[in-house]
């Protein structure tokens, strides 16, 4: 029995719920991503090449870049968080896509 089912969402609602939740938790794990480079960074692990990446900014866009495989390289890291950075691309791949499969679904669900 899945979420949808427990719960009468149904069209529009639905869609707008499953999309602006799956959104949250990406923006949310994209954060969780940019904390763990500054506690890396700050642990001597790394750091960025760009010289004025100095904010927790710079380093939020830098892992939503990554998280989403954009890879625009404008920043990136340098040591250990490097490994960080391939780690963070291929869940953010993942995670994407499994949401993607999640908006299908809720997009194809006949009423019962």
């Amino acid at each position: 029995m899945s979420y949808t089912d427990r719960h009468n969402l149904t069209g529009t609602w639905a869609l707008l719920a499953a999309l602006y939740t799956l959104a949250t938790a990406h923006v949310v794990e994209a954060g969780l991503f940019a904390a763990g480079f500054l506690l890396a960074e700050w642990a001597g692990l790394g750091g960025f090449v760009q010289d004025d990446v100095d904010t927790v900014m710079d380093v939020f866009y830098f892992s939503l870049v990554n998280y989403t495989s954009l890879g625009l390289g404008d920043i990136y890291p340098t040591g250990h968080l490097r490994f960080l950075a391939g780690v963070e691309s291929l869940n953010g791949f993942l995670l994407i896509s499994c949401s993607a499969s999640v908006l299908f679904l809720v997009t194809t669900r006949q009423n019962r």
